[in-house]
Formats: C-alpha cells, sequence, structure tokens
C-alpha cells in the first residue's frame, strides 16, 4: 500500500498511516494523512479521486474494499518518532503504566525520552537537572499519548 505514498506527498501531506479493517468480503482501507496547518476535505478528495484510480489498476487489495482519506485525529495515540514530530508545541496528555498522567507541551522527544513543559509534576516521570518546568518521561513507561484540542 506504500503505492500510495507518492499520491499523498504530491498534495504536500504525509501519509502517517494506512489502516485496513473489516471482514474480508467488507474491507475498508483507511489513509491517515497529516498537512499543515490542517486537512481540508478538499484536500481528502483529491487524494481520495487518484489514490482510488491507481488503487484500481495496481489491484492490491483482493476483493472489494471501500476508501477512506482522512486525518488521524485527536484521538489517535502518539507511538512514532513522526507522530512526536507532527506534535511539537502541542498540549500533549500521557498517561503513564504505572497510572499517573500528565499534561504538558511536548518539547522533545526521542527514541528514550519525551519531555513536556509545563506539567504539574506529578510522580511516575524525572525533571531535567535545573529546570522546575520540563518533565523528562521514560517511552518505555509510556501506556498512552494523545493531542489534546485546544480552544
Amino acid at each position: 500500500m506504500g503505492l500510495t505514498r507518492p499520491i499523498v506527498e504530491d498534495h504536500g501531506a504525509d501519509l502517517v498511516d494506512i489502516e485496513v479493517v473489516g471482514s474480508p468480503n467488507n474491507q475498508t482501507v483507511r489513509l491517515l494523512v497529516y498537512k499543515t496547518p490542517g486537512v481540508t476535505v478538499n484536500l481528502c478528495v483529491a487524494i481520495s479521486r487518484e489514490a482510488a484510480d491507481l488503487l484500481d489498476v495496481e489491484d492490491p487489495i483482493p476483493g472489494r474494499y471501500r476508501l477512506e482519506v482522512t486525518s488521524p485525529g485527536l484521538d489517535r495515540p502518539l507511538v512514532t518518532d513522526g507522530d512526536f514530530s507532527r506534535a511539537a508545541g502541542r498540549l500533549v496528555k500521557v498517561v503513564l503504566t504505572t497510572g499517573p498522567t500528565h499534561l504538558g507541551r511536548l518539547q522533545e522527544w526521542d527514541r528514550d525520552f519525551v519531555t513536556l513543559a509545563g506539567d504539574g509534576g506529578k510522580s511516575g516521570a524525572r525533571r531535567q537537572p535545573g529546570d522546575q518546568q520540563n518533565l523528562r518521561i521514560e517511552r518505555e513507561t509510556i501506556g498512552k499519548a494523545t493531542i489534546q484540542a485546544e480552544f
């Protein structure tokens, strides 16, 4: 399904993920795309038309399926480095596997840690030396991390 990546990129967007859900006779193929400042309906329609034409020709999926093009949405968990990159500077809620929840702006991330600014200092993570406002959380202790809506 990497066939669709060039189409998405031609529209100035990133292909975040491809989900295939449903029974074999009634599958939905969902392309999750990201674009700054946002994913519009017109963008989804344009990508969908081009991707549908390509998939009809290449026929990588046996049987019938429905194609959807959408944004990842706020409730999609942050897992990969790309997810954290797209969330940079955003308000993020992190629930640790041990239970505590932290809320703050995503400042930095690497393969081992994420750093939030503005957290209330709840237990389960370590502050960076000399910095009372940032909270450094080990990625392996994260149960779920999501972007929070701001109005």
